[in-house]
């Protein structure tokens, strides 16, 4: 929710004890200023699936503060998207990022800071999720330490060193910064050629029913409800610190994957200049068949959409493939 009038923040109390990463600006935080020379690039396109104002009363509406366009190009503090409850938006970039040495790039939100107390700020947080397809996406594991047994209210302050890995955390004009090596294992996304970045907002409730969940299956409570046209996550911007155009290596050209005949019934051919393997996986990312050769037997599959995986010497391949 864009973040106005800071005369109504009340302070919720924590028994929890504080164990991330604190504020921007004391020693330990990991927070990156946007003017920061380690910044090569920001995103370029962004597509919004906005979320309703307030997820139990969907006839109030969806978020609508902001546009797109506010969130590509350098933070700047003021102009943001919001997304509303569980909405998100998609990011996209001139040159992929890749898992450099450290933290690959940074998400920026416009949190508020509670004038009596600058280690509690108004927390809107978000999911991070990445792809190299535009149609698997990996979640950074993130974990919330905020007491879920009291509602966090509408305008109420939490402290940021009781979460980890979500969007959101830090002050405005501070990024939050994601490290590609915090990604489990997965054979559906190329760490090394990240082409999509997706936050989604983080529903706030502690109602189990309506809530979102960390990577430990805790609730995540941040304020709610806020019924307001700037209500959820309120994207800034996305700045790359890692990508393939300042990274000195020629980035080579994607290579033509054929799948064949598509519908299917029982014999998937596939075509690909320097092919290792071909697997296909379900649409969650379960392998369920595997193949040296250029022919797969998916006869014994039910009738459904799969993913066609094919590993080259140089990339992945992804594709998707009716069974009958």
């Amino acid at each position: 929710m864009r973040k106005v009038l800071s005369i109504f923040l009340v302070v919720l109390p924590f028994l929890s004890v504080a164990q991330f990463a604190p504020p921007a600006g004391q020693e330990g935080s990991t927070a990156i200023n946007a003017d920061s020379s380690l910044f090569v690039g920001w995103a370029t396109g962004c597509v919004v699936e906005r979320g309703p104002v307030r997820i139990d009363r969907p006839q109030m509406g969806l978020a609508s503060y902001g546009v797109e366009a506010d969130a590509l190009g350098k933070a700047n503090d003021t102009l943001v998207v919001s997304l509303g409850d569980g909405g998100n938006a998609v990011l996209t970039f001139a040159s992929p990022i890749y898992n450099g040495e450290g933290p690959d790039f940074a998400v920026f939100e416009n949190p508020l800071m509670y004038a009596e107390d600058t280690t509690l700020f108004f927390l809107e947080l978000g999911f991070v999720e990445v792809s190299s397809d535009g149609v698997n996406y990996l979640r950074f594991p993130a974990i919330s330490n905020i007491p879920a047994e009291t509602q966090v209210g509408s305008f109420a302050c939490t402290d940021p060193r009781l979460v980890h890995n979500f969007a959101g955390k830090y002050a405005p004009h501070y990024g939050t910064p994601f490290d590609l090596d915090d990604l489990p294992e997965s054979e559906l996304v190329d760490v090394n050629h990240i082409t999509h970045v997706r936050i989604v907002d983080v529903v706030g409730t502690i109602k189990p029913e309506y809530a979102s969940y960390d990577s430990e299956g805790h609730i995540v409570n941040d304020p709610w409800p806020t019924p307001f046209a700037s209500c959820g996550f309120d994207l800034d911007a996305v700045g790359v610190i890692h990508d393939l155009a300042h990274s000195g290596v020629q980035e080579q050209p994607l290579q033509t994957m054929v799948i064949a005949p598509n519908p299917v019934a029982s014999t998937l051919f596939v075509q690909c200049d320097k092919m290792v393997s071909v697997s296909v996986c379900s649409l969650t990312g379960q392998q369920l068949l595997r193949a040296e050769g250029n022919t797969l037997d998916v006869s014994a599959l039910p009738a459904g959409i799969y993913l066609a995986r094919i590993v080259t010497e140089s990339e992945t391949l992804v594709n998707k493939f009716v069974k009958k």
